[in-house]
């Protein structure tokens, strides 16, 4: 990725001024930029004090200064929703990880964005952005670099960006929609399982039913607050467990799962909104539903609005 930029008509400036304020990077990338020779002005190698006049062109290699990765590219179906230089949009498909653990190195999401981008002639090195429960599908943002990461980031936390979910709920939900705050905590470091209680971290959950047939509910999710597996907690806390939902389920929930032949919880990240970390512009990201059992059991729903 090469980033550039023409100084415009102004004071003079220094380079690392321009990396930092006009280009967003962080002192320690400007570092790595400046020890692996990755910075030029028009045309000639420059370091970080060179002072830029107006119409001088600054040049960043990113990928010039990108530490090695340890990812292991593998030639795995990756369903790519949205491309650019900097990063990929990803629809992660039900039963799938994320990123390699230290139990289970390949076969990831990462480790096919990786295979995916070497078989392009690029880097293979893949930064989630955002991360998604191994059963819930959807939308996940991989940066191409450490640089448009730490972009990405920062504009998935401002209060413009947004996150939308379907969720199928058994059960009826307290009104057509509506919002639920409850504080979530792991009692047990050993146990994924989070519980809502009062010591635990602010959590803020909206949602609006689209849709209702006998004991279920469909509903559009907005989490405000980024919690693991909050949205599945705030659904129980309601007394409205995600079908098929093994952690969180009831009894009840569990056997109206296996009625409908759900063996995970089904939940789907469907849209993702952002403001474009360089250029500005809004990003809108949609994932269709690509999931077998989910896409079967959403067609059975009246009144469909999604």
């Amino acid at each position: 990725m090469i980033l550039s930029f023409t100084v415009p008509e102004g004071p003079d400036r220094k380079v690392y001024t321009v990396l930092r304020r006009e280009l967003k990077a962080s002192a320690a990338f400007v570092r790595r930029l400046k020890l692996s020779g990755a910075l030029s002005v028009n045309g000639e190698p420059a370091f970080t004090d060179r002072i830029l006049h107006p119409g001088d062109v600054l040049i960043a290699d990113v990928d010039a200064c990108e530490p090695e990765s340890d990812l292991i590219p593998e030639d795995l179906p990756l369903s790519v929703l949205l491309e650019e230089e900097g990063f990929l949009a990803v629809n992660k498909p039900a039963g799938q990880i994320v990123h390699p653990t230290r139990s289970r190195y390949g076969g990831t999401l990462c480790n096919a964005a990786a295979g995916y981008l070497q078989a392009r002639g690029c880097p293979p090195a893949v930064h989630a952005v955002n991360r998604l429960d191994r059963d819930t599908s959807g939308v996940v943002l991989l940066a191409k670099n450490s640089y448009m990461h730490a972009l990405l980031t920062n504009v998935l936390r401002e209060p413009s960006a947004r996150k939308i979910y379907l969720a199928v709920v058994c059960g009826s939900m307290p009104g057509s929609e509506g919002s639920v705050e409850a504080p979530i905590i792991r009692p047990d470091p050993a146990d994924m399982r989070r519980v809502v209680r009062e010591d635990g971290q602010k959590s803020f959950t909206r949602w609006k039913v689209l849709a209702e047939m006998e004991g279920l509910s469909l509903l559009s999710v907005t989490p405000e607050t980024g919690r693991t597996h909050q949205i599945r907690v705030h659904c129980a806390h309601l007394g409205c467990p995600l079908l098929g939902d093994r952690l969180y389920g009831t009894p009840e929930s569990l056997k109206l799962g296996e009625r409908y032949g759900v063996s995970a919880h089904l939940l789907h990240a469907s849209g993702l909104e952002f403001p474009h970390p360089l250029a500005g512009d809004r990003v809108a990201i949609t994932a269709p539903v690509e999931r077998r059992d989910m896409a079967r059991l959403l067609s059975l729903f009246p009144e469909q609005k999604w």
